[in-house]
């Protein structure tokens, strides 16, 4: 039996606020560099590898642009424009599970379709380790 849960409920935290409507969060989407240590002693020529830099990566959020938030939604695009390193934490739904860490805004874009809702979308570049705690 699946011990899968539903997305829904999930909380992006900027700066300790719950930023209102997101509709989708992703990320952080970290990655590691590798190094290639290969020589001509290495078994059966094939190349070899250690690890090498991590990187924290990337949040991509979208949502219903709300004027009001001015706390979380107003707060991105100032943070944005002042380029101020904030703490975030991607709340997990039913329970205590979440991401924490620290991170710019890297782009920030409201969008305006002519039979759709206004909506925005951000990208938060994390800077350090981030961390997850069950």
């Amino acid at each position: 039996m699946t011990q899968a849960v539903s997305a829904f409920g999930t909380k992006l935290n900027w700066n300790t606020v719950d930023v209102a409507e997101l509709t989708s969060i992703s990320g952080p989407s970290e990655t590691m560099d590798t190094i290639d240590v290969t020589s001509h002693d290495s078994p059966d020529a094939y190349r070899e590898f250690i690890a090498g830099i991590r990187d924290g990566g990337e949040i991509s959020i979208e949502g219903n642009f709300i004027k009001t938030d001015t706390t979380g939604q107003i707060a991105l695009h100032n943070d944005f424009q002042a380029g101020t390193k904030r703490a975030w934490i991607i709340k997990f739904p039913g329970g205590s599970t979440q991401i924490s860490g620290n991170g710019f805004i890297t782009a920030f874009s409201p969008s305006f379709p002519f039979e759709d809702k206004i909506g925005f979308t951000a990208t938060i570049k994390v800077t350090g380790k981030p961390a997850l705690s069950v």
